[in-house]
């Protein structure tokens, strides 16, 4: 349960990071990869739809070859869990550090 709620805390700060607050899936699971946290596509989209559930990101199914792509979108909530001021159950908390 930690591993996955560090990813997820991954997730937020990646697309904390972005003007638009919105990146791929692909951005994403690169991203989450790049900071030692090995994931795949099935698992990005697990805690993708769990961020969503928790308010935090919007997901927007978009068509193309083979299946969709996803776009997700940070929320208000979702950026205030990235900043620290909001506690989300089952994301890891920022560390002062």
């Amino acid at each position: 349960m930690e591993i996955a709620a560090d990813r997820r805390r991954k997730v937020l700060d990646a697309l904390s990071q972005m003007r638009d607050g919105m990146l791929s899936e692909d951005v994403i699971l690169r991203a989450v990869c790049e900071t030692g946290r090995d994931t795949d596509r099935d698992t990005m989209r697990d805690d993708l739809m769990f961020l969503q559930s928790r308010h935090c990101v919007a997901i927007e199914k978009l068509p193309r070859v083979g299946g969709e792509l996803w776009l997700a979108r940070l929320t208000d909530d979702g950026l205030r869990a990235a900043q620290g001021a909001l506690i989300v159950s089952g994301v890891a908390r920022r560390t002062v550090g």
